[in-house]
């Protein structure tokens, strides 16, 4: 979809982490924080787990493939000898989560774009386990019409299917759909789809560009 057209804004996708949370840096270093481990000792070990089942990254947790606990202990046997985590890492959501807090400003202008008539939407990688601090987080913002997460569905952004389910969930009939995301590959994606992509970089510029897309 061109993003030049005149369409009116009918549907808004919204990312969780990295949009609705601070930059996923900041849980990236309470986890490194709490196992004591280095970053680069845990992606790798993850890494290995992703791979022996024909995935990447967290892939295991988001397509839903292994409990956290399961994947905690698999982590745990990929990690080299001379290193050991001080927590378990079947409880990783304990630490990715702890304090941290929940973009109110996005959060605000979102829900004044669906009292205007736009529909909101949830499109998230996500785990099981993470649910209940999504929600926690989420308290109170009853504006989002339809939740999109890859850990029940079997499918992640950037994978085209999840484009095309959520459209299913909530089809536009002559609108613009837009995708906030912290990620250009989840961007690009959704572009292919036919949407519009906003790469989230600050909540002042995502908001303003929210702002001028309803102006039209």
């Amino acid at each position: 979809m061109s993003d030049n057209c005149d369409l009116p804004l009918e549907v808004v996708w919204c990312d969780f982490g990295g949009v609705l949370t601070p930059h996923l840096n900041e849980a990236i270093d309470q986890v490194v924080e709490a196992s004591g481990m280095p970053w680069r000792v845990l992606v790798a070990a993850a890494d290995e787990v992703a791979h022996e089942l024909g995935v990447t990254g967290l892939g295991p947790l988001e397509l839903g493939l292994l409990s956290q606990a399961e994947w905690g202990a698999r982590v745990t046997r990929a990690l080299p000898s001379e290193h050991e985590s001080r927590v378990d890492l079947g409880r990783w959501d304990e630490f990715w989560y702890r304090d941290r807090p929940v973009n109110v400003e996005l959060l605000d202008v979102l829900g004044e774009i669906a009292a205007g008539g736009v529909r909101i939407g949830m499109l998230t990688n996500s785990v099981a386990e993470w649910e209940p601090h999504r929600a926690r987080m989420l308290a109170g913002a009853s504006f989002f019409d339809a939740y999109v997460r890859s850990h029940e569905i079997g499918i992640a952004k950037p994978d085209p299917r999840i484009y095309a389910h959520a459209d299913a969930a909530l089809p536009a009939a002559h609108g613009r759909v837009v995708l906030i995301d912290d990620l250009t590959s989840n961007c690009a994606a959704a572009e292919a789809n036919g949407w519009l992509g906003i790469h989230h970089t600050s909540t002042a510029t995502t908001i303003a560009r929210l702002r001028e897309l309803t102006a039209r």
